[in-house]
């Protein structure tokens, strides 16, 4: 079935699920591991670990999803929106666990192993399904990259409310305790989130219901999955993933210590990722225009670039200094806006290569190797930092030492840096642009109008 262009009113709909998303996961992503040392007293070396065990189980489930959704459809619920509509109440919930019950268990890193695991399987249900909906409610490469970008505008809004919230979390006058404050705001980013996945499918339910169903049996599976690993812009893909993801948030779970010990200032944390967040919002509609008036690949080396350069101000500039500390977050901030936008765009356009080579569309099985990769990265960035600082001697709550204040100014600049140049690479080796992808949907276009054609006489 081919559809028209999206209605406004869907575009945000379903971009919308992307706050629901982000306002737990970024609330995990930005202060998990602070939460976990300095609230629950962990060491950060176990504390490393618990975040990459939580990851890696939850990367075990992504394919099994995966697999499950490729293979049914359903006339109520399309291929994804059981998943999202019955997952969506459990992420809320599990979140919402992660703030209350290690706090009152005789074994917090237990508990909160296990709270880890229950929301990281849940977030899968909705994560994985909303992402690959994007292949089924869009054809056009570049409607698909400004969808991309508008999802993480929304992202943004989702970062920004974390943001915000964290001048209270971070606030050393408040008569609360801190272990108090992050589970006010969780349930109210539960509330949050609900509301906006349930919204996400519900606008763009239709199209869900009617696209082609591509259903898949196993050994279509296995054959759409080997010939991912063969394709070389899926391998591209799947490689400047990981390193973005593995690399690039080690500069934000490094920014709540640094503000913390470096500059002797915390309350510089909600202040410096509320002007990321700001930064990135704010650069969403120009990654967007650049993204479909030049080739996206192009634009996501672009914002590489500029991510290695504003890395490089942060190391040498920002010091106490209100003025390079400002500075600094909106450069990092509009980068970020380019790195976890683009990519998004590219990976629906790499499922329709696939698909028009082999006649096999693996949606779901692709987006769910990009998304294992993402989280596997996360959970090894996280753990090597833990690493880093116990190494260096960290003590939560206390005055670092010279290597300890070092060890967060390095790790900082170091791994993004190492990422982009890896990404870089990869990404100049792409060639599947704009016009290229026209020709594709052109031809999955004849191939479909033919089959309706045979199963009509």
């Amino acid at each position: 079935m081919t559809f028209s262009p999206l209605s406004r009113a869907q575009s945000f709909g379903y971009a919308g699920g992307n706050f629901g998303k982000n306002i737990v996961a970024n609330t995990l992503g930005y202060f998990l591991l602070i939460y976990i040392t300095d609230v629950l007293g962990i060491d950060p070396n176990l504390a490393g670990i618990i975040v990459l065990v939580a990851l890696v189980v939850d990367a075990v489930l992504d394919p099994l999803i995966g697999c499950l959704s490729d293979r049914k459809h359903s006339p109520r619920f399309g291929k994804y929106g059981r998943y999202i509509v019955f997952g969506a109440p459990l992420c809320s919930l599990s979140f919402v666990a992660i703030f209350y019950l290690p706090l009152v268990s005789d074994s917090p890193v237990t508990t909160l192993l296990a709270c880890l695991l229950l929301f990281r399987a849940s977030y899968t249900l909705i994560d994985l399904p909303h992402n690959a909906l994007l292949s089924r409610i869009s054809e056009n490469s570049r409607e698909r990259a400004h969808l991309a970008t508008l999802r993480f505008f929304f992202s943004s809004v989702g970062s920004l409310c974390v943001t915000v919230a964290a001048f209270q979390l971070f606030d050393s006058t408040t008569s609360l305790a801190q272990a108090t404050l992050f589970q006010q705001f969780s349930v109210f980013a539960a509330c949050c989130s609900l509301i906006a996945v349930w919204l996400s499918w519900y606008t763009v339910r239709k199209r869900d219901i009617c696209a082609s169903q591509g259903v898949l049996n196993l050994s279509q599976q296995m054959q759409g999955l080997r010939f991912i690993f063969t394709d070389k812009h899926a391998i591209i893909i799947l490689i400047a993933s990981f390193f973005c993801a593995l690399t690039v948030p080690v500069f934000t779970k490094s920014f709540s210590y640094f503000c913390k010990y470096n500059l002797n200032d915390q309350s510089l944390i909600a202040e410096g990722l509320t002007l990321m967040v700001i930064a990135q919002t704010v650069s969403t509609p120009a990654w967007s225009f650049l993204s479909t008036r030049f080739e996206k690949h192009h634009t996501l080396i672009a914002a590489h670039g500029l991510s290695v350069l504003s890395m490089v101000y942060f190391l040498f500039l920002v010091t106490g200094d209100s003025t390079n500390f400002t500075v600094g977050c909106l450069l990092v901030g509009t980068a970020a806006g380019g790195l976890w936008s683009v990519i998004w765009g590219m990976a629906p356009d790499v499922i329709d290569k696939v698909n028009c080579e082999t006649n096999i569309r693996s949606e779901a099985i692709f987006i769910a190797m990009v998304v294992v990769l993402m989280k596997v990265g996360h959970g090894l960035g996280a753990t090597l930092l833990g690493y880093v600082l116990t190494q260096a001697g960290y003590v939560a709550n206390a005055v670092q030492n010279e290597a300890v204040l070092e060890a967060i100014r390095w790790v900082m600049f170091s791994f993004p840096a190492f990422g982009a140049i890896i990404c870089v690479a990869s990404l100049s080796q792409y060639r599947l642009g704009h016009a290229r992808h026209e020709k594709i949907q052109a031809i999955l276009q004849e191939r479909r109008i033919l089959n309706n054609a045979v199963r009509a006489n």
